[in-house]
C-alpha cells in the first residue's frame, strides 16, 4: 500500500548547495506532516547531493531521488512528478525553487485556492508588488521579466500575470496529465504546462481551472541563472509553444 501525503512539494536542485537552507526545509517538514518534499538532485557537480541526505534522517516526510547527469530543471520536475505518481498517494502536488525565493508557507495559500473552489486545478504564485507583500526584485529583471510577460500572454492569449514564479500547484489528476510527456522547451516549461491545460480543456474551462495568488513574500537571490542574452532562446521557444499547442 502506498503511503499517503495531502500535499507533495518537488525541489529541483542543480548545484544549490550554497543556497539551500536546511533549517527552513526542516522546520516546514516538522510542522506539516502531511506534505513531503521530494528533492530531486539534477546531476549536481557540488555538495548539493551530500546537503540533501544529512536531512533526511531529521524528518520522515522527507524524500530524495538522483539522476548522474544534468537533465534540466523542467526535466527535473517532470521526473520527480513521475516518481511522486507512482510511489505515493496524495492530493496534491507542486513544485518550488530550491532556494525558497518563495517560503514553503506559501503553498498553503495555493492549497486552500484549490481546496476551497473545486473548478481550480492550478494555482500559482504570482509575484506582485503591492501593499502588504514582501516582493523584493531586482528592477531590471523585474522590468525584463514583464516584457517576455507580455509576449507570454500574447502566445497563450490569456491575462497571466506572472508564469515563472516559482510555486506552483497542481490536483493529482490535472498534474497526471500536464506532466506525462517531455517538454519542447528548457526555458519555458512553465508556459508550456499552461499550453497543454488550455489545449486540453479549451478557453473557457481554462479561466475557472487556473488561478494566480499574490505570493506573501518573495526574495530574489543572488546568482540567478537566467541571463539577459537568453531573450532570444526564450522567445524561440515560444514560438514553438505557439506552434506546437496553437
Amino acid at each position: 500500500m502506498k503511503q499517503q501525503y495531502t500535499t507533495i512539494l518537488i525541489i529541483p536542485c542543480f548545484n544549490e548547495a550554497l543556497r539551500i537552507s536546511s533549517a527552513d526545509y526542516l522546520d516546514f517538514a516538522r510542522q506539516h506532516p502531511d506534505y513531503l518534499l521530494v528533492f530531486v538532485n539534477d546531476g549536481s557537480t557540488d555538495t548539493t547531493e551530500d546537503l540533501i541526505k544529512k536531512m533526511l534522517p531529521h524528518a520522515p516526510n522527507l524524500d530524495f531521488h538522483t539522476y548522474p547527469t544534468n537533465l534540466g530543471k523542467a526535466e527535473a520536475v517532470r521526473n520527480g512528478m513521475q516518481y511522486a505518481l507512482e510511489t505515493y498517494e496524495f492530493t496534491y502536488i507542486g513544485f518550488v525553487d530550491a532556494d525558497l525565493s518563495a517560503p514553503l508557507t506559501e503553498f498553503l495559500s495555493l492549497q486552500n485556492a484549490i481546496a476551497n473552489h473545486s473548478p481550480i486545478k492550478i494555482a500559482m504564485g504570482a509575484r506582485v508588488q503591492m501593499l502588504g507583500r514582501n516582493i523584493k526584485r531586482n528592477l531590471l529583471r523585474h522590468w525584463f521579466s514583464r516584457i517576455i510577460a507580455t509576449f507570454i500572454c500574447k502566445v497563450l492569449d490569456e491575462a497571466v500575470y506572472d508564469t515563472q514564479c516559482g510555486a506552483k500547484l497542481f490536483t493529482q489528476s490535472a498534474a497526471t496529465d500536464l506532466f506525462r510527456d517531455r517538454f519542447l522547451s528548457k526555458w519555458l516549461f512553465d508556459v508550456e504546462l499552461l499550453a497543454r491545460h488550455k489545449k486540453k480543456y479549451g478557453a473557457e474551462q481554462f479561466k475557472t481551472s487556473v488561478v494566480e495568488i499574490p505570493v506573501g513574500s518573495w526574495t530574489e537571490k543572488e546568482d540567478s541563472k537566467l541571463r539577459y542574452h537568453q531573450v532570444f532562446r526564450i522567445l524561440f521557444d515560444l514560438y514553438k509553444i505557439k506552434n506546437h499547442y496553437f
